[in-house]
């Protein structure tokens, strides 16, 4: 109503204006003084009309899960820089060792949104949970690989037939290791895998209670040091596009959809941030995840940090579910509405050009 007031006040200043530089000035000249000043006029609605409400009251709280990886990029620069705080937000992030464990935790009731890569999301839905996917916060091509023992004949990926492979299973990391046999024509029934928790992995490989690990950074790069001439990565960018993305329950959509569209919007800044200081981006994310600056440095360029939702979110998550009912990790046999898990309206309302999603 205000804004309304405020739009027919300046129409009617603008009609009484145009009168008097009528008669002041030629027809031509009050023709071009008119419409800069509906241009003013009309820029000065604009911003007020979009320009974002200062919240009021206590900080909204938040607990979002996330692992201590390199991911959740954006989360602690926008934890660190304080635009959680300017949002009017008080977020709380709490630390797992995998986005699997992650989601865990938001569908015990222990968290209000996680983020994690597609995969543990799609095995959730599978199992019947009601999430909500408000944005992908990074996607990577490089971000998953195998890491192998050289020193035992590994030398490609036809050596790790027969040969002892950990895998967190239910993670991007497991997925990938599949999609990677597959393109070698090879299979998961091929390897034996051994299920283990990230943080088990370097222990067992150096010990060489298995061959090789199918896992992530910021653990690729860390068991390739700590393996020196002994190790040897295994990967191909067209395998796999990893995508990494902001979840809630569906209900906290319908019950709090201004402090998500706050959160969202944090996030954005955060992104700024990021394409403008990597340097410090860099520094913010070595102390976060306890990966050292020259090994980061080395594969900061490997992740795209960029709010979106597109298209081809859910055609991996369609992907990935068709995968899981082949290779029997799932008891379901027919696909959920993973569209029907796109919160679109919260990064429609602060990044309206980053939705590309065909309804």
């Amino acid at each position: 109503m205000v804004l309304r007031k405020q739009f027919i006040f300046t129409l009617l200043t603008l009609i009484n204006r145009i009168s008097a530089l009528t008669k002041l000035f030629s027809a031509r000249k009050a023709l071009k003084t008119t419409s800069n000043l509906l241009m003013v006029a009309g820029c000065s609605i604009l911003l007020s009309g979009c320009e974002a409400k200062k919240p009021a009251g206590p900080p909204e709280k938040f607990t979002i899960a996330i692992p201590k990886n390199i991911n959740p990029v954006l989360m602690k620069i926008a934890d660190v820089k304080g635009y959680f705080r300017e949002e009017g937000l008080d977020v709380n992030l709490q630390l797992h060792s995998s986005g699997k464990a992650a989601i865990q935790s938001l569908l015990d009731g222990k968290a209000d949104l996680a983020a994690a890569a597609d995969t543990p999301i799609m095995f959730a839905m599978m199992k019947g949970a009601r999430l909500s996917i408000l944005a992908t916060i990074d996607t990577s091509t490089k971000d998953d690989a195998i890491v192998a023992r050289k020193d035992r004949g590994i030398a490609s990926v036809s050596d790790l037939k027969g040969r002892k492979v950990g895998v967190t299973l239910g993670t991007a990391g497991d997925y990938f290791l599949d999609s990677y046999l597959v393109m070698n024509a090879l299979s998961r029934k091929d390897v034996v895998i051994v299920e283990m928790k990230p943080e088990e992995m370097s222990e067992a490989l150096s010990q060489g209670k298995i061959d090789a690990v199918s896992t992530w950074q910021p653990n690729v790069s860390n068991l390739l040091k700590a393996l020196g001439q002994r190790g040897i990565m295994l990967h191909s960018d067209s395998v796999y596009t990893q995508t990494f993305n902001l979840v809630s329950m569906q209900p906290l959509t319908r019950q709090r959809p201004e402090a998500l569209r706050r959160l969202l919007r944090a996030l954005v800044k955060a992104e700024g941030f990021a394409a403008a200081n990597s340097k410090e981006s860099q520094r913010i994310m070595s102390a976060f995840s306890g990966m050292d600056g020259e090994s980061l440095a080395g594969i900061w360029n490997d992740f795209v940090y960029n709010i979106s939702l597109n298209q081809s979110l859910l055609v991996t998550l369609e992907d990935q579910a068709r995968w899981a009912i082949k290779n029997g990790l799932t008891d379901r046999r027919d696909l959920p509405s993973f569209f029907d898990a796109l919160y679109v309206d919260g990064l429609k309302s602060v990044k309206p050009d980053a939705v590309r999603v065909i309804r």
